[in-house]
């Protein structure tokens, strides 16, 4: 895989996770006056904490995490993360490990991928045979870049997956091991799929492919497996392939920033140009969409296009718009530096945008 699809890859990767269960906590903690609710703590970047809670002090770790389950259903999220943070100050530490996932994972929703990072790793090290638990940290790692990490998390989540199901032939080192693979509605369905972007990043497509595909055979409406199946058959080549699947993930997601996306890269490759700025305008203003044209053709060494695409961007935005001021240069260089590149735009009746594609179960 050549540089520039490693890092367009890692730039739209859509944020995979399964949705947080908050689950009630039951135990025997040792009641304990709480301490001062105007603290500084590493894990909380919420507002001032003075006066958050007016209700009297929990009493246990349990009834803090219970607090804070409550205050996340009604979305105040700062006054969850307070709970949350107030329930890893008693003495008895039953429980903790779901307050550090649950700080983690509100962290994630924020962007704050390093706090997130913090809190999934004490989550793990207090309970390291937690399914979740590993799968959130494997994805986060990845996030972050740290790719042999991610693999390494990934990999135990996998593999307890698969203990459950008491297979002891799935082997991550075969060829054929997504075909050994038995999953389910239990399963983390998250953490195959982040690890079916290592192998896409890897440029193991054909794996990583058959990981997506398995995944959609137990959730076929899965936005992140649909996506990332679309982009993998895009880096692979297969454009035909690319276009039928990301058509269907637009179909299913008609808002999807990213399907849109993929969907107007496939058609960038194509020399599809109309087709891929009636796909763009549906998810970014008119300029931004003639800009993303402008760019990538220029990276596929279509400079004539590229300049065209360009100046249009110049021309559609109301201010002066930098970024295809300065891809315009660019692509000037780059037109001069090299030998004119001609390619045809006739594509008959396959331009058509209107081409909807069924979705099947």
């Amino acid at each position: 895989m050549t540089t520039f699809r490693k890092k367009t890859y890692q730039f739209i990767l859509l944020s995979i996770l399964a949705p947080l269960i908050l689950l009630g906590c039951a135990s025997n903690e040792v009641t304990v006056e709480t301490t001062n609710p105007n603290f500084d703590h590493e894990l909380y970047d919420g507002k001032a904490t003075l006066g958050l809670n007016g209700d009297f002090p929990p009493a246990s770790a349990a009834e803090a995490i219970a607090r804070g389950d409550q205050a996340y259903r009604s979305k105040d999220t700062d006054l969850a993360l307070y709970e949350y943070i107030r329930a890893l100050n008693f003495p008895v530490q039953e429980n903790i490990d779901q307050a550090y996932y649950k700080i983690g994972y509100i962290h994630q929703q924020r962007g704050n991928y390093e706090l997130a990072q913090v809190a999934y790793n004490r989550a793990v090290i207090i309970k390291d045979d937690n399914i979740q638990y590993a799968a959130a940290l494997g994805i986060i790692e990845l996030k972050q870049g740290e790719q042999k990490n991610a693999e390494k998390q990934l990999l135990r989540a996998i593999r307890m997956d698969q203990q459950r199901f008491k297979n002891e032939t799935w082997d991550p080192t075969k060829p054929d091991f997504v075909q050994q693979l038995k999953i389910n509605q239990t399963s983390p369905l998250n953490a195959y799929i982040a690890y079916a972007v290592i192998k896409d990043l890897n440029a193991r497509h054909t794996e990583a492919q058959a990981l997506y595909q398995a995944c959609l055979r137990i959730n076929h409406k899965s936005r992140q497996a649909l996506t990332n199946l679309g982009y993998s058959y895009y880096l692979s080549g297969d454009l035909k392939q690319a276009e039928v699947i990301n058509r269907r993930a637009t179909t299913i997601y008609q808002t999807d920033k990213r399907a849109w996306s993929n969907l107007g890269l496939v058609y960038i490759r194509s020399k599809r140009y109309s087709d891929a700025l009636d796909a763009l305008q549906n998810v970014m203003p008119v300029a931004e969409a003639l800009n993303d044209i402008g760019y990538f053709t220029m990276l596929e060494g279509d400079y004539e296009a590229s300049v065209s695409y360009l100046e249009r961007a110049i021309n559609a935005s109301p201010t002066y718009y930098a970024k295809a001021h300065h891809n315009l240069k660019q692509a000037k260089k780059r037109q001069i530096a090299s030998p004119p590149v001609k390619l045809t735009n006739k594509w008959g009746n396959e331009q058509s945008q209107a081409t909807v594609y069924s979705v099947g179960n």
